[in-house]
């Protein structure tokens, strides 16, 4: 461990689990998110980034494996998942000069668990660690796979797994879902996602024939609720094109989507457009009149983040922190347990005037700008940093 006066003189080392980072996939909230935040902090931080040479559940890797990639903002080191990972980490770990570790995903078993059960061992050398969960502990994603997490969770308790690790919630409604579900743990810390505000993309010239434009921009995966959003659409008496971007990180569920939208109605027409390279975000979201995206929970929720800042209007569950927005002039906020709630929604927006249309894409800007001004992340993020530095609390 490198002692106070060192760090001063230098830039910290933070080296970054994150799981869901390959090539290809950076439109991801998530990935947006590191990227943000280590772009945001780099001149104070040295920041190396460890993740799968591929997405979940793929046979292929699509990285570079193991060799540190200079990607701008930071550099990368890719790992092949599965038995050996551990200890390929463990090599990682010894190599490298690192002073802060930080954690994205609590139930990563390919990440997360080595690594802590590493610590936990004493097999690689005691750094301060920074979980975050990601929104993995919202009440929607608990619900995914509840037997599995609820073995995880007793599991970290029983073997101590996060004594001295400092629990991170991204907001104050993230930190009450950690609090209740390890209560044993330390009190999370709080810091906003570190934002990218882009200028706002120019609506298009001319207004596509066809019905309301819809967007779906995410993973194709069950706390996302593509199949609910498309059992929703089956109600909407307007005609709507909605079009889906994202992977399928869950091969039987984005399957079973598929199956349910070639079932639609004539009004309804659906397409999947695969994933979206993040350069181009902006100008697509711009493109539509609203984001369809009835998720089950988001910590933050990019995509929201991004529709907004490109003008277009969102209507979301109310599982979010993105609340009130039709006051707001912004969109929809709506409880899941009414479906034809959201069906209303989206008809009342196939039938507004032009004018009425522009006034909601200028609330939904503006409702992005406010968010933005408000959030101090990058203040923030780097006071969490230099706090658990200097505090490195107990050994593990």
């Amino acid at each position: 461990m490198a002692c106070r006066s060192d760090l001063v003189a230098r830039r910290p080392t933070v080296l970054v689990l994150m799981g869901a980072f390959w090539p290809g996939h950076d439109a991801a909230g998530p990935n947006q998110s590191l990227r943000g935040f280590c772009s945001a902090l780099a001149d104070d931080f040295d920041f190396r980034i460890v993740a799968r040479d591929r997405p979940f559940n793929a046979k292929a890797r699509t990285a570079p494996r193991e060799a540190w990639t200079d990607l701008g903002f930071a550099h990368a080191a890719f790992l092949q998942p599965g038995l050996f990972a551990a200890w390929r980490l463990r090599e990682l770990l010894r190599a490298s000069p690192v002073d802060l570790v930080m954690i994205n995903g609590f139930f990563d078993r390919d990440l997360t668990l080595p690594y802590l059960l590493l610590r936990r061992l004493g097999l690689v050398a005691g750094r301060p660690v920074i979980l975050s969960p990601r929104g993995e502990f919202g009440p929607g994603a608990l619900r995914l796979k509840r037997s599995r997490k609820a073995f995880w969770i007793a599991a970290a308790r029983s073997l101590k797994l996060l004594k001295g690790v400092h629990l991170h919630g991204v907001s104050d409604g993230e930190a009450a879902d950690i609090r209740r579900s390890l209560p044993w743990a330390s009190l999370p810390l709080v810091a906003p996602n570190v934002m990218r505000m882009v200028a706002r993309a120019p609506e298009p010239a001319t207004r596509q024939e066809g019905g309301l434009r819809l967007v779906f921009l995410g993973r194709i995966s069950p706390v996302k609720n593509l199949h609910y959003a498309l059992r929703a659409l089956k109600e909407v008496r307007a005609p709507v094109i909605y079009d889906v971007f994202g992977p399928d990180s869950d091969a039987a569920y984005a399957s079973s989507c598929r199956a349910l939208a070639s079932t639609a109605p004539p009004q309804l027409t659906v397409r999947f457009r695969g994933e979206i390279a993040h350069d181009a975000v902006s100008t697509t979201l711009a493109e539509y009149d609203a984001l369809f995206l009835p998720t089950l929970g988001e910590n933050f929720g990019h995509a929201i983040f991004e529709a907004l800042a490109a003008g277009t209007p969102v209507v979301i569950s109310d599982r979010t922190a993105w609340r009130n927005l039709e006051n707001q002039g912004a969109g929809f906020d709506l409880a899941l347990e009414t479906p034809s709630a959201f069906a209303a929604a989206i008809d009342r927006m196939a039938a507004m005037s032009a004018a009425e249309r522009t006034r909601w894409r200028d609330g939904a800007r503006a409702l992005a700008e406010r968010v933005f001004g408000d959030a101090q992340a990058v203040e923030r993020s780097r006071a969490m940093l230099r706090a658990v530095l200097d505090d490195k609390g107990p050994a593990p």
